[in-house]
């Protein structure tokens, strides 16, 4: 009997554990990113501290600067596209981890009349704004476009 109940609530915590485990993963990822753009932008600095001491003419020190801080923002990009990608990425990940579970949730805790209520809410919403719509346009004939209901 205790092992059934044990059973029961490691399947009622799978999403959370799944959940859990794509932030776990995503959270090193980015911290391995940000440790990457961090260790490079300390070498690109003592790189151009480097260069800069060696200088002599003003116009060569600006066009270091100049080319210093064009590889500092291609590298920034280079990691932003890249978290952007992998957050990008877990989003889609948690989605479909959300959408499994509620679609396969019975009905409990009245998940289908929290449902219900809310398709009736976005019914009033949609009704409210093509009231205002249709007042906005000194009650002419058009009408507001309005987001169509899920």
């Amino acid at each position: 009997m205790p092992q059934d109940k044990l059973k029961d609530v490691k399947e009622a915590l799978a999403p959370v554990t799944k959940i859990t485990d794509i932030n776990k993963s995503v959270a090193e990822k980015l911290i391995a990113l940000q440790t990457e753009y961090m260790a490079d932008l300390f070498n690109t600095g003592m790189a151009q501290m480097l260069a800069l001491s060696s200088v002599r003419e003003p116009k060569d020190l600006f066009g270091l600067q100049v080319k210093f801080f064009k590889k500092l923002d291609a590298n920034l990009a280079n990691i932003t596209e890249k978290e952007v990608t992998m957050l990008s990425e877990t989003q889609e990940q948690l989605l479909d981890v959300l959408e499994t579970h509620i679609s396969a949730m019975p009905d409990m805790y009245g998940m289908a009349d929290a449902t219900k209520l809310m398709q009736y809410a976005q019914e009033k919403i949609e009704e409210m704004i093509n009231i205002s719509a249709h007042k906005q346009n000194g009650g002419s004939n058009k009408t507001a476009t309005t987001r169509k209901s899920a």
